[in-house]
């Protein structure tokens, strides 16, 4: 067991406070080579999800013996780190994520931190661990939450005008730690249905931008910018969050008229669209080009998909329904995907949200009359039967859920399911063909006499378009033959010519009326005015030569 390499304790403690952090072995580390691996897993899987703390500037500290990291924070980080690390190392004294949290606890409760930035970055650390259903309590990730984001609206994190005047790392820093308290606020509200605490309403910080991820090391003065795509996938994943707040205010208004959730919901679709759309091709989520963190956006983004979907029940449409079960299928294949490139268990605790709330959407639509549609479902739940179960060796909060469902999902359920399916589409074949047989048939409809059932069908539109030419032809005739007469008498003439047929009212009739108008045309109205027409021209040919 390694002790924290501290020069000395703060002055604020007292003796006895000291001496009880001790007996907790509060300063107690795992061994070097096991706290460089989960300082590892931390910068490599959490701190995307959990921007809260510098990596450059940590190293440094904890690189260095003369000037080390807060014990506090550097506690909060193995604990977080070591339930990821659960099923590659297994449990011992030293990396069990409860004696973790225990040691970080004894810490914090004791106020050793001074510093009111490192200990809200303690705080949402501890937000991340989850060990049984409570949420309420001090071993809960909600309680966890709420004093975060009071600690932080305690500091002014929320106000754009508390980060006048500092270091842009500073202020990149705090902006992080406030947007990740924002996430966490509204992706536990969506788990466990509690109210929002963060109201945007109040907030006038900046939205992220790149430029927050931008660290920079005093002792070297040195700017270290972001590396891979992590400042643009934490970017996208707060937009993902705030469009939550359509659907938890669906959610959570339970006097809200039927009317106005309606138009709340599209209001959130018209959302979940736009981000789609603008989210950056580098982090869409591929099976054949999976990435971790684009798993963990899509599979975000697909969760509120179903949520919404759920929240309209049983009013939802039918395009509504046939959207949330591509949604919880494609979040399967995302959580399945992570297991086979053993990543599911670097993956954060509200994954288990999202297996839930695919699974709810799954058996919403087992009463479904199409058999082989109901033997895809069942595929889809076995399945995410066994992701719950595989989440259950990192987050043991993921089996309660697996004993839970498997009570929902019994094959005895399956297969009376599949028989009433089986006698619906029996009944539907039977009743149709039932109907045919009793209904009387419908008169026949009307059929034009054989010979203009020949030829109308074929020439009527030629038709329609020789008395729009015949119509034009004739005004240039009378025009250029009786010079005398106004336009509008002579536009008159010409329609009248055409047997009162107005060609220009069929280009504004709508589909349905445009055969009535074409059969009013009569062709031997429009081939007399054809022949003359050439008649005329010929005559006036003939009086040029001449």
């Amino acid at each position: 067991m390694a002790q924290y390499h501290s020069v000395c304790h703060p002055d604020h403690l007292e003796p006895l406070e000291l001496e009880i952090l001790n007996r907790r072995d509060a300063f107690g580390l795992p061994p070097k080579d096991a706290c460089d691996a989960l300082v590892d897993i931390f910068f490599k899987w959490v701190a995307p999800i959990l921007p809260v703390v510098d990596y450059h500037t940590f190293m440094r500290k904890y690189n260095d013996p003369e000037d080390p990291p807060s014990i506090l924070l550097l506690q909060a980080m193995l604990m977080v780190a070591s339930r990821c690390s659960i099923t590659q190392h297994g449990l011992d004294e030293h990396t069990d994520p409860r004696v973790l949290y225990k040691k970080t606890k004894a810490l914090y409760d004791a106020g050793y931190e001074r510093n009111s930035v490192t200990i809200i970055q303690a705080v949402v650390l501890l937000g991340a661990y989850w060990e049984g259903p409570d949420d309420l309590t001090e071993n809960g990730i909600f309680y966890w939450s709420r004093l975060g984001i009071a600690l932080a609206q305690v500091l002014g994190l929320h106000k754009c005008k508390k980060y006048i005047g500092l270091r842009p790392s500073e202020h990149g820093l705090r902006k992080r730690i406030w947007w990740t308290l924002y996430t966490r606020d509204r992706s536990v509200a969506a788990a466990f249905g509690r109210p929002l605490h963060i109201n945007p309403d109040d907030c006038t910080v900046e939205p992220l931008r790149e430029s927050d991820f931008i660290e920079y090391d005093p002792k070297t003065q040195t700017d270290y910018p972001p590396t891979g795509i992590q400042a643009r996938f934490f970017i996208e994943y707060v937009k993902l969050c705030q469009l939550m707040d359509l659907g938890l205010c669906l959610k959570l208004s339970s006097r809200l008229a039927r009317d106005a959730r309606s138009a709340g919901a599209a209001q959130c679709e018209l959302g979940l669209n736009e981000w789609l759309v603008s989210c950056p091709p580098e982090l869409h989520w591929r099976q054949s080009r999976h990435t971790f963190l684009s798993a963990i956006l899509f599979s975000s983004f697909y969760t509120i998909v179903c949520q919404l979907h759920l929240l309209q029940a049983p009013y939802s449409s039918k395009e509504s329904q046939s959207s949330a079960f591509h949604a919880s299928s494609t979040t399967i294949s995302i959580l399945e995907t992570l297991l086979s490139h053993e990543e599911l268990q670097y993956s954060p605790s509200f994954i288990i949200c999202h297996a839930v709330v695919s699974f709810v959407t799954l058996k919403c639509q087992m009463d479904v009359s199409l058999p082989s549609l109901l033997h895809g479902i069942r595929m889809k739940l076995e399945a995410n039967l066994e992701l719950l179960d595989a989440l259950s060796k990192t987050w043991p909060i993921a089996k309660l859920f697996v004993e839970f469902f498997q009570t929902m999902t019994t094959p005895d359920q399956f297969s009376r399911l599949l028989s009433n399916a089986v006698e619906k589409c029996r009944e539907r074949i039977l009743g149709a063909r039932s109907d045919n047989a009793y209904v009387p048939k419908r008169s026949a409809p009307y059929k034009r006499p054989k010979l203009q059932q020949v030829i109308l069908p074929q020439s009527r539109i030629v038709f329609q378009i020789l008395a729009r030419e015949t119509q034009r032809r004739q005004t240039v005739l009378l025009q250029s033959r009786a010079p005398r007469f106004m336009p509008h008498e002579v536009e008159q003439m010409s329609l009248e010519s055409v047997s009162g047929s107005n060609p220009e009212s069929v280009d504004q009739e709508s589909p349905g009326e445009l055969e009535d108008t074409l059969e009013s045309c009569d062709p031997s109205a429009v081939l007399a005015n054809l022949r003359e027409i050439i008649r005329v021209g010929n005559s006036q040919r003939a009086d040029n030569s001449t």
